[in-house]
């Protein structure tokens, strides 16, 4: 079974130096994404394995399913990557109600 967190969860208790990737398509991506999140979507996978090994590397999706499938990829390859469940739909539907915890980076100093 492989690590997963809520998405929720995790934002609540980011890390400056966790990489966080968002595995959506573009045009989903520029939409609208998490703060301090990079896109690497499935079409551009070889991305993925010019990421540094020596962080932790954290995946969300719209749902949460294809990023489970990403960190899979990642974790044979030997990265430290931990899957987000619920996704970005998860992430918005809490925030629209207001029961988001505030990311670490949304409180950084810039």
């Amino acid at each position: 079974m492989l690590p997963e967190i809520n998405i929720n969860v995790y934002l609540a208790n980011r890390r400056e130096n966790d990489l966080l990737i968002d595995a959506r398509e573009e045009q989903l991506y520029l939409r609208g994404t998490i703060s301090g999140a990079i896109n690497i979507s499935l079409d551009n996978i070889r991305q993925l394995y010019e990421l540094p090994k020596d962080q932790n590397i954290y995946v969300f999706c719209q749902t949460g399913d294809l990023s489970r499938e990403i960190v899979e990829l990642l974790r044979d390859a030997g990265y430290s990557a931990y899957n987000l469940s619920g996704g970005y739909r998860e992430y918005l539907r809490l925030r629209l109600e207001g029961l988001t915890a505030p990311s670490v980076s949304d409180n950084l100093p810039h």
